[in-house]
């Protein structure tokens, strides 16, 4: 008996569901064709300013050139032992 009303139940729902009919939409219209708006020109902007950071120091060049400064005392000294 269960069953015979599952089934029942089962086409009830078939037929109430391919009974109603689905909204009909109205057709789409076709978008429009916006006019494209005026080319901007180009504004100048003048470039940045290359500045050190607030971290950066001078500390490298003077590294720098106390490497040179040991590079040219080797020199010299290699020079003198070979004039000896």
């Amino acid at each position: 008996m269960v069953r015979l009303l599952l089934i029942l139940g089962l086409v009830v729902n078939l037929f109430a569901c391919a009974s109603t009919p689905e909204p009909e939409t109205p057709p789409a219209t076709p978008p429009v064709a916006q006019p494209a708006p005026p080319a901007r020109e180009p504004v100048y902007q003048p470039p940045p300013v290359r500045e050190l950071p607030k971290t950066g120091s001078s500390l490298p060049a003077l590294g720098l050139s106390g490497l040179t400064a040991l590079a040219g005392a080797g020199a010299l000294h290699l020079v003198r032992r070979r004039i000896r």
